[in-house]
């Protein structure tokens, strides 16, 4: 029985098959009929010539898909394409949940909670068939003289920009930026067209995102400049993205600017408040500056450490040891394992004792001498316990431990533990 059934499987998937590729060469003769009518120079004159291509485009793309649209439960899908065989796949796509539906041609994407989510056509007639039923409508309303048949093309093109923002979303949600960038932007001209004359704001800032993501920078700083410009600025994303992609560029100066506008409008924007604070600190000049965007930033985010290290950095670098040293400490408070912070508060230790060291060096007066001595060892032994814990969070970092063993050489005769401890390091260094 077992052997019977495998036959009439088999049987069902041929005559599928053979269903399938009857319908194919349907299409392709009446795409040649299209392109003989398009070529005739009476036929071709005429919108409704065009609007015939177009609709033909249109029923080559909906073909596979029947009535589907999203949200339907399995069941139902099934019930729509009762006459075809499915496999069942499953699969994870950034934490969500999904059960493929896969046949010869498709592949449906159901949710967690058992409705379709996107679907995926791999066996196609033509490929880009809504683009070229759009520049078929595009080309009809060209030849309509009149405006008799603005209706329809306006009507065909709107639904074009909804297949393609569903396209584009599919090929978003599978990582195929590409694909979903041409989508998007198809669905951008079709809205622009003068038959619809639509901005739509959301899409030109995800177009912005998603051609980001493709790797088209050129194009993502187009589209974000565009999304500022008509008043879509996504509570300051929109700046912030369009700054961050001028400066990638190398545009510093224009991107600084558009940061300083974005910060007065959105003071409560986390990206634009961390890319200020790289910013000014990048460019070296008046880092006092990026202080009040750091205060900020630490009453939105009082939890982030990092936010502390960078505020340690500046006072650092403006000489302001003790407050340096408060907020490293403070990045320590929320995660002890912070590397960034332990390494910072022993490389502020130890160049302090080495300061110290050269001080004494050029000191004549003995007592001003040992002074000094005194606080270079107090300095490099404050140091001491950051630093081997930087060395613990990061081992394979050769020049933290040739620093540790520098400094227990030093205090290494003062005890037995001390001079155990020099040799350790010794030995560390010896196998790195």
């Amino acid at each position: 029985m077992k052997k019977i059934a495998c036959i009439v499987c088999l049987l069902c998937a041929i005559q599928l098959t053979a269903q399938t590729e009857k319908e194919k060469e349907k299409f392709l003769g009446k795409i040649a009929k299209s392109d003989t009518e398009i070529a005739d120079p009476k036929k071709g004159a005429d919108p409704k010539t065009w609007i015939n291509r177009a609709q033909l485009f249109k029923d080559i793309y909906d073909a596979p898909r029947k009535n589907l649209v999203l949200g339907i439960a399995q069941l139902q899908v099934k019930l729509l394409f009762k006459d075809e065989k499915f496999r069942t796949d499953n699969v994870e796509i950034d934490g969500t949940a999904y059960e493929i539906l896969r046949s010869t041609d498709k592949k449906l994407y159901f949710d967690e909670s058992g409705v379709l989510a996107f679907w995926i056509i791999e066996d196609k007639v033509v490929d880009d068939p809504l683009l070229k039923a759009s520049e078929a409508y595009v080309k009809a309303y060209e030849l309509d003289a009149k405006g008799s048949q603005t209706k329809k093309i306006k009507e065909g093109l709107t639904i074009l920009s909804y297949n393609l923002l569903q396209e584009g979303s599919a090929a978003y949600t599978l990582h195929e930026y590409d694909k979903a960038l041409h989508c998007f932007e198809n669905a951008l001209k079709i809205t622009d067209h003068p038959t619809i004359n639509i901005i739509d704001s959301a899409n030109v800032y995800n177009t912005g995102l998603i051609a980001r993501l493709a790797g088209d920078n050129e194009k993502a700083i187009e589209y974000f400049g565009k999304a500022i410009e008509i008043g879509y600025e996504s509570q300051g994303n929109a700046y912030a993205n369009y700054a961050s992609l001028l400066r990638e560029r190398g545009d510093t100066l224009k991107s600084m600017e558009i940061l300083n506008q974005a910060f007065i409008k959105y003071p409560k924007n986390q990206d634009i408040l961390i890319q200020l604070i790289n910013a000014y600190m990048s460019a070296g000049s008046d880092l006092s500056a990026a202080l009040p965007f750091i205060k900020e930033a630490q009453q939105n985010e009082p939890d982030n450490a990092s936010l502390y290290n960078a505020e340690g950095i500046i006072y650092e670098q403006l000489k302001e040891v003790e407050k340096a040293f408060e907020s490293y400490m403070k990045a320590l408070e929320l995660d002890p394992d912070y590397f960034a912070s332990q390494y910072s508060i022993g490389a502020l230790f130890y160049n302090q004792a080495v300061e110290l060291q050269n001080e004494a060096g050029n000191e004549l007066d003995d007592a001003k001498y040992r002074q000094l001595d005194e606080a270079m060892k107090a300095a490099f032994k404050r140091a001491l316990p950051y630093l081997v814990r930087a060395h613990e969070l990061m081992p394979e970092e050769r020049s933290i431990v040739e620093t540790v063993r520098g400094i227990y050489y030093r205090f290494r005769e003062e005890s037995p533990d001390l001079s155990e401890r020099f040799e350790y390091y010794s030995k560390m260094l010896e196998t790195m």
